[in-house]
Order: structure tokens, then sequence, then C-alpha cells
């Protein structure tokens, strides 16, 4: 009876697990951004599964059920064709689906880091669940597979995830026939019906439901297991759960999103200065708005409607430069629009204190609302950062500010595996003489 108190060691395993891994309404922002779908999964179909008395699922957990597809509406049937198990809200601003396998180690990593999430976003995360069992490399995948479609006949599916999850480790080294007679024990402890879950485990239609997944898989190109979708995007930050966290906060942002770049709103007759409050001081920078108009009037507007506000230096490289203006402290993010660059303005990078556009190498017209400060001159600037990124500024005064900035670089998880949190800039202050 090890495993009648299931659902309070799942928590309490979550919750170890979290310590051990210590990181306004405005009329311009544009609408709520529709979910991508470049990798074309296939709709969302979930089937009936909802949690007993006794369940493991967190006591805010919805699962939804459609009648689109064959659904075990009686206990004694199998599922026909291949549906998705869905944890959280309908209206979640982000889904990630997982096409994963229970005997999978980076999948149970993943399923306790995609739990801690769904904790530290409450209704903003709906998670989905596809099938897809390793079973040339992995001995007991498709017995697992079908330990959690037995399940799920009783409405149990998220009762055996956790299960077999939370207890992988205990089983990964037994044979087929021990792991069918643990997984028997662990349906006894939670309540299952036993008998009907055995004559499931026991169904050869199972078979042909598992390869059905697989193929449904293979024909979207997915073929690693774990493979996570973020809204229909392939994840492909670091593969622990500070990128997992990385990409929800930079899927949330599209939701600040505007329509459209500024118009021009500069009066090139006047001087415009950005004051850059931060949490150690602040920064003054002279705007170099006949030099860049473009660059400054987009910075101006930003600023002014708090963009900037609450974010951080998210990437600070002593003698090289800090980088900011990402709300998500991806480097990633962007105000959705671009702006065109303005990088032969006559500006070289050979001294400290110029606050240029930020945009990947190379594409120069894709800047949006990241910038970085110079501490000094930036190795080989004549052939790599010249008439290539736009200035727009000279810091005037605070240079002392940025040299007391926190290094961090979340793109290098070798020297800074956990970055320490970034510097963070209260507002961004605009001043016109």
């Amino acid at each position: 009876m090890r495993y009648r108190f299931l659902g309070f060691m799942l928590v309490l395993l979550l919750m170890l697990m979290a310590c051990n891994e210590a990181d306004s309404d405005d009329s311009s922002r544009g609408p709520r951004a529709e979910l991508t779908q470049s990798t074309a999964p296939p709709p969302l179909v979930s089937t009936e599964d909802n949690a007993s008395a006794d369940s493991t699922l967190p006591p805010d957990a919805t699962e939804t059920a459609t009648t689109d597809e064959p659904t075990a509406t009686d206990e004694t049937e199998i599922a026909l064709a291949p549906r998705d198990y869905i944890l959280g809200d309908d209206d979640a601003f982000v889904t990630i689906v997982m096409y994963g396998d229970f005997q999978s180690r980076r999948a149970a990593r993943y399923a306790r880091d995609l739990e801690i999430l769904r904790a530290e976003y409450p209704g903003e995360l709906r998670l989905v669940w596809r099938h897809l069992p390793d079973t040339q490399s992995h001995d007991k995948a498709a017995l697992a597979f079908r330990a959690s479609e037995a399940a799920a006949a009783q409405g149990r599916f998220w009762d055996m995830h956790a299960i077999l999850f939370t207890t992988q480790s205990e089983w990964l080294d037994l044979t087929p026939d021990a792991f069918r007679e643990e997984l028997i024990s662990y349906a006894a402890a939670a309540g299952f019906d036993v008998a009907q879950f055995e004559d499931h485990l026991d169904n050869p239609a199972y078979a042909e439901l598992l390869e059905a997944y697989q193929q449904q898989a293979a024909d979207l190109d997915i073929v690693g297991v774990p493979t996570l979708l973020v809204n229909g995007e392939p994840f492909s930050d670091r593969d622990v759960l500070y990128g997992l966290d990385g990409a929800m906060r930079l899927a949330l942002l599209a939701r600040q999103h505007f329509d459209a770049a500024p118009p021009m709103s500069l009066d090139l007759e006047r001087d415009y200065f950005a004051v850059i409050q931060t949490s150690k001081g602040e920064i003054r920078i002279d705007l170099l708005e006949n030099d860049a108009p473009v660059s400054v009037n987009n910075f101006v507007f930003l600023a002014e409607q708090g963009w900037y506000d609450n974010t951080t230096f998210f990437l600070v490289v002593p003698e090289f430069y800090a980088q900011a203006g990402d709300p998500s402290a991806t480097g990633r993010g962007s105000p959705g629009y671009w702006i065109p660059g303005e990088h032969d303005n006559g500006y070289i990078f050979d001294q400290p204190g110029l606050v240029a556009m930020s945009h990947p190498p190379g594409e120069p017209d894709r800047a949006g609302s990241q910038f970085f400060i110079t501490y000094g001159p930036l190795p080989n600037h004549q052939t790599e950062w010249d008439r290539k990124y736009t200035v727009f500024g000279t810091v005037v005064s605070g240079i002392e500010v940025l040299e007391a900035l926190t290094p961090r670089n979340p793109g290098d998880p070798l020297r800074f595996p956990n970055p320490p949190p970034g510097d963070r800039i209260e507002t961004i202050r605009i001043e016109v003489e």
C-alpha cells in the first residue's frame, strides 16, 4: 500500500524538485496572437478522463473532452484512434504539446518541469500529451503505453501518467514481466478496477493503436522522443527548467505585441534624452534624433508605453556590452514589429557608452525593442560591428552604473548554468529640451 498516498507524494516530489532547480489594457496593443501552426499538428482531441476522488491530479487541473474522435465511453472499450490528453484551461494562452515515452528519463524530467510551470503560471498553460513510445530502444515503452491507455479506459489517464513518471526509477531496470506485475501493484494501490486493468493491459488491439500514434508523429516529421511544441513551434531552448520557463515567458510576451511600428512623432528641432532608472542608479543617454530618427522615435514610443518598465539587463558581458529591452529576458522577444536599420550613419563602435539597436546578425532591418550599451571599443568592430548595427544614443552620465551591472549570459550554460537575476530597469523616462 506504499502508493496509497500517491497524490501527496507527487506534490511533495514536485516541490522538492522545484527547490533543486532554482529563475493595463492599452488600445495601441495588438490583439491576442493566434497559436502558430507552422508544424501543422493535428487538432487537439481528448477523451473523457475525469479524475476520481483519490486522483493524483493537481486540484486545479481541468481535462477537456470532445466527441470529434472515438472515445472510450464504455469502460470495456479501448481507443480506436490516436487522441490527446489535455490538462489546463481551454483559454490558456500557451499550449505545450509533448510527444512522449514513459520510459524516457528526459520525458520524466519534462513532465516534472511542466508541472512546475503549471503551478508558476496558473491558468496560462495547457499541457497536451501525445504518445510516441520508442519501442526500438525501450523494452518497456509499449507496456507503459498500454498501462496508460488501460487507465484512460477507467477515466484515470493522468493518474497513471503521474504514477509511471514518479516511480520510473523503480521500474526502469525491471524485465517486462516484472514490470507488468509492478503495474498491477500500482493500479491496485491507486484504487483502479484491477481486473479490468489487467484485461486491457493484455489486449492485442493496443498494438495497432501504438502504430497509429507512431505514424501520426512520423507524418509530422517528429522522430525524437520526447519532442515539445510550444504554441505549435518546436522547443529549442536550454534543455532544463530554466529554458522551459524562458519559452513560456517568450510565448506570453505575444500578448503585449503592438499592431505596427509607431508613426514618426519626433520634433527634430528639439533634443531628446532618455534616463534609464535601474535598481543600481540612473543612466542618462543623449538620443541621436537627427542621426537615427527612426530608431529614436521607436525607443521613445516604447519607453512612453511602459514597454521597458520592470524589465532587466538580461545579457551583461563585462568589457563588451550590456543588453536589455526584452520583457521575456530570452533575447528573442520583440514588440511585434520590426524597424529598418540606420546603421550607416557614421558612428563606429570605438568607445564606451554607445547605445545601439540589437538584431540578428546580418539582418539590420529586424530590430525591434532590444538595445545594447558598450563598455568600450568592441573587438573587431571594423569588420563585425561598424555600419552593421544602428547607434542611436550615447551615455552622458551613469557609466559607473553600467559597469556595476551583474554579469550574466543565459546563452552560456557552462559559465551560467542558472544565471543570477538580471538588474532591473524600473522605468525609462524621456526628457525633451
